[in-house]
């Protein structure tokens, strides 16, 4: 019988803000600026496999 373990070792995207900020908070960083490299890594596989969706982005980029 599998036995569930009550932590998990994966935290959703809110729980990992809210370490941030907490941080952020308990150690005065104001200026923090705190950059997510798994999630950019999965933006460029994603954007890799789905061309159009580069296109698009990089059209709205150039809007602003």
């Amino acid at each position: 019988m599998k036995t569930e373990n009550a932590f998990s070792l994966n935290a959703t995207s809110s729980e990992e803000h809210d370490d941030i900020t907490a941080l952020s908070d308990a150690f005065s960083l104001k200026a923090f600026r705190y950059i997510d490299i798994t999630r950019e890594a999965r933006l460029n596989t994603i954007m890799t496999r789905w061309p159009l969706l580069r296109e698009i982005s990089a059209a709205q980029e150039s809007e602003r």
